[in-house]
């Protein structure tokens, strides 16, 4: 059997251990299992409940009882308590506690779901939990306004079945999905890897009304083309993560990306951004035949940040005062003296390495030297990773001659049309689909690509 032959990340774009979950196959097996999951439920809900209780009240030894081992080594007492005295510094004091609900259940991880109302805001406690009911992580977010999903038109169910998989070990284990087309029995197909962007993410790369990941999943499947998907480490594991003290890229993303490579070309049936040349340089073994950058940076990432504030400040949605911060951040990160291991006391964005390596490096000009060939796609409208960037691809990547390039008119940062010469984060907010002719165009570089 071939090896992974066409990989494509996305750059809001590119497991070892693959796992399938087993499936009951009798009446009483299934009811077996719906009982162990029920009583399961109750003792989780149970430790969540006491996990919060005993850190709003300051018994951190109490609130660790239940830790897994990999979260008993990442969080400390003091960590607990520096988590929840910033939490309620920022959200003010616990005001009410809702009833505990059973949220998703992966191949991971058992979640159990805590409504707060706190002072300034409410919000949801999500409380992880091992396969043997330890708590493995937990993770705290804001409600937002309700969103709406639609269904892309191109979405043909009956061509695809999903699995649903783990990739990569503990600590750091994710869940994922390998939508996998209808085949026949020995006719293996290419596989498409679907890599996140910054910030921590779910595997459809959910934002307000807009889905990605899961369109371009359905999509590539639907035309014969397998997708693998995943939880971003620090959408899953965010507690452990924020007991890192030297996170860096790697780290955060390219180390599961390439963990999915490995997993994919031992898959059966599989035809053997802004990080992708960091991902190529890390899988130097071919297993990756070409890659898709979807909106990718060819500048650092400050360089970036910095223009997409100034452009949320003219349009009101941001304050001068956090641009003026953030400048000044980043001038810090420029100085030759700088340290990550000894950051001076100026530095308060945190993570200084994860933050130092950002500043240094340099896409385009690593990708020079490589030779995958790279397909990139650019929105007109992308507010966030501008034309300017798509021309720096092109301006640096001259002198090769298997990389192509496409910009969309209509298109914005999610790949999702609307109108007016730059989008805004509004237009995130209505309910829209990847058109049908990003597809296509990806389905086409996949199976050139492929031969």
């Amino acid at each position: 059997m071939k090896k992974v032959k066409a990989v494509l990340p996305l750059a809001v774009s590119l497991a070892l251990g693959l796992q399938v979950l087993p499936i009951s196959t009798s009446p009483v097996q299934a009811e077996a299992a719906a009982n162990a999951a029920h009583h399961s439920a109750k003792v989780e809900v149970k430790r969540a409940n006491a996990f919060l209780t005993n850190v709003a009240n300051g018994k951190t030894k109490e609130a660790k009882r239940y830790f897994s081992r990999s979260l008993q080594s990442k969080m400390s007492e003091d960590n607990l308590k520096t988590w929840w005295s910033t939490l309620t510094a920022q959200f003010g004091s616990v005001k009410k506690i809702g009833t505990s609900v059973q949220g998703e259940v992966n191949t991971v991880h058992r979640n159990i779901e805590i409504p707060i109302e706190f002072e300034h805001v409410s919000a949801t406690l999500t409380v992880r939990f091992s396969q043997n009911r330890q708590i493995d992580d937990w993770r705290i977010v804001p409600e937002e306004r309700q969103f709406s999903f639609s269904k892309p038109p191109y979405d043909t169910p009956k061509n695809y079945s999903e699995k649903q998989l783990s990739i990569g070990k503990a600590p750091y284990e994710l869940p994922a999905t390998l939508t996998l087309p209808t085949r026949s029995k020995h006719q293996n197909v290419p596989v498409v890897i679907l890599v996140h962007g910054s910030g921590p993410s779910d595997q459809d790369e959910t934002f307000m009304s807009l889905k990605p990941f899961r369109d371009l999943a359905s999509g590539l499947a639907s035309q014969g083309i397998a997708v693998l998907r995943y939880n971003k480490r620090t959408y899953e594991h965010t507690a452990k993560m924020s007991g890192e003290s030297k996170i860096n890229v790697d780290y955060e993303t390219t180390d599961d990306a390439v963990l999915a490579v490995k997993a994919m070309a031992k898959q059966k049936g599989i035809d053997s951004g802004m990080m992708m040349p960091r991902i190529l340089k890390q899988t130097q073994d071919k297993s990756v035949r070409g890659s898709i950058l979807l909106a990718a940076p060819s500048r650092t990432l400050p360089e970036l940040m910095l223009e997409q504030f100034a452009y949320l400040v003219s349009l009101n949605q941001l304050p001068k005062e956090q641009l003026t911060f953030f400048q000044q951040q980043f001038a810090i990160l420029q100085d030759p003296s700088f340290s990550p291991a000894q950051p001076p006391k100026e530095f308060l964005l945190g993570t200084p390495y994860f933050w130092y390596d950002l500043a240094h490096w340099h896409p385009a000009e690593v990708a020079k030297s490589q030779d995958t060939p790279l397909l990139f796609l650019q929105g007109s409208r992308d507010y966030q990773v501008t034309t300017e960037d798509f021309e720096g691809w092109k301006q640096s990547l001259s002198q090769r001659s298997n990389t192509s390039f496409k910009l969309y008119p209509k298109l914005n940062h999610f790949f999702t049309e609307g109108t007016g010469e730059k989008s805004t984060p509004d237009e995130y907010a209505v309910s829209a689909n990847i058109p049908s002719y990003v597809i296509d165009d990806i389905v086409k570089w996949v199976r050139e690509t492929q031969k």
